[in-house]
C-alpha cells in the first residue's frame, strides 16, 4: 500500500452494501361475508431514510405479484413517507416488490419480499430497496443518521459504487459544512482490491476548506495483467469530528467525479448517478 499525505492513513475495510429499510405493515381486517374471496387490508408504513434521498425518488409502485395475477399500485410519496392503504387478496405466496423512481421516470431502487398472507392475518414485511442492479451509482451514506454534540465518537461516512464494470481508478470530492464537521481520518474500502492477489493499490486523500478529495487506483505488479475489479462495494470511508450543533450535507461534487477502466472511463458513466448523505450534530 502506497499513500500521500500520511497525516491520513487508510486501512483495509470489508464493504456493505447500503440499504433502505421499508416496513410494510399488514393489518387484518374481517371479512366480508357476502364477497367471493375473504380479504385482507396491507397498510403501507414506508419512508424514506432521510430527505435527501426524496429529492431523487419522485414515485414509488408495488407490485404484488400472484400464482395467477399480478396488480401494480402506484403509491403517494409524500415528504420521503407513504402512507397508503391498500386491500390484499390472501394467498399462499405473494412477491411485493417496490421500485422507486426518479423524475425521469428511472429506476433508482427496487427490492422484494415473497410472503403468504392470510385473511385477518398481522404481518410485517421488510423489504430492503438497493439501487437498480442496471444503474452506475455512486452513494454517499448512511443517507440519514443523528449524534449528540456532548459524545467524543467520530461521526462516519462512506462512499460505495455500484454496479461498475472493470474500475481501475476512482476520484472524487465530498463537500461538507466545516461548521458542523472536521475531516479527521479516511479508511480505504476493500473493493479497489477485488480478490487479485498481484494487485496493489495507491490511495491519497486530500483536505481543502470545506471538501475531502479522494483517489484510489489499482497497480498491477510487473508481468500480471492489469485489469479492473467489477461490481459493487465500498471504495472509502470518511470519519469527522464534532464541532458545533447543526445539520450538514454530504455532496459529492459532480463535477470531480473520474471512474475509469484500463482504456478510459466506465461504462455508462455519463448516466451515473450520485447520491448524498446528510448529518445531524444535535
Amino acid at each position: 500500500m502506497e499513500f500521500n499525505r500520511g497525516k491520513y492513513p487508510m486501512v483495509r475495510r470489508y464493504a456493505h452494501i447500503a440499504i433502505v429499510a421499508v416496513v410494510l405493515g399488514l393489518a387484518g381486517c374481517s371479512s366480508n361475508p357476502t364477497a367471493p374471496a375473504p380479504t385482507s387490508r396491507l397498510k403501507l408504513g414506508f419512508t424514506l431514510q432521510s430527505p435527501e434521498l426524496a429529492s431523487l425518488v419522485t414515485s414509488v409502485t408495488l407490485t404484488m405479484q400472484y400464482p395467477d395475477t399480478v396488480i401494480v399500485q402506484t403509491l403517494t410519496l409524500v415528504d420521503g413517507g407513504i402512507h397508503d392503504t391498500l386491500v390484499v387478496n390472501p394467498s399462499e405466496s405473494i412477491v411485493f416488490t417496490l421500485r422507486a423512481f426518479d423524475s425521469q421516470e428511472r429506476l433508482l431502487y427496487i427490492g422484494s419480499a415473497t410472503r403468504s398472507v392470510a385473511a385477518g392475518q398481522r404481518l410485517e414485511v421488510q423489504i430492503l430497496l438497493v439501487p437498480n442492479p442496471d444503474l452506475l451509482m455512486l452513494r454517499a451514506g448512511p443517507l440519514f443518521q443523528s449524534s449528540a454534540l456532548a459524545t467524543d465518537d467520530l461521526v462516519s461516512v462512506f462512499v460505495d459504487i455500484y454496479n461498475v464494470d472493470s474500475l481501475v481508478g476512482a476520484s472524487f470530492r465530498i463537500q461538507y459544512d466545516t461548521l458542523s464537521l472536521r475531516f479527521a481520518q479516511a479508511i480505504e474500502g476493500s473493493f479497489l482490491h477485488g480478490t487479485t492477489a498481484d494487485t496493489t493499490i495507491f490511495g491519497w486523500v486530500r483536505e481543502g476548506p470545506g471538501f475531502v478529495a479522494f483517489t484510489g487506483a489499482r497497480v498491477g505488479t510487473p508481468g500480471a495483467a492489469y485489469v479492473g475489479v467489477s461490481g459493487s462495494g465500498r471504495l472509502v470511508t470518511f470519519l469527522f469530528s464534532k464541532q458545533s450543533a447543526g445539520t450538514s450535507s454530504i455532496v459529492i461534487r459532480r463535477e470531480t467525479v473520474k471512474l475509469e477502466k484500463p482504456n478510459g472511463l466506465v461504462n455508462h458513466f455519463g448516466e451515473l448517478v450520485l447520491e448524498s448523505a446528510t448529518i445531524q450534530i444535535r
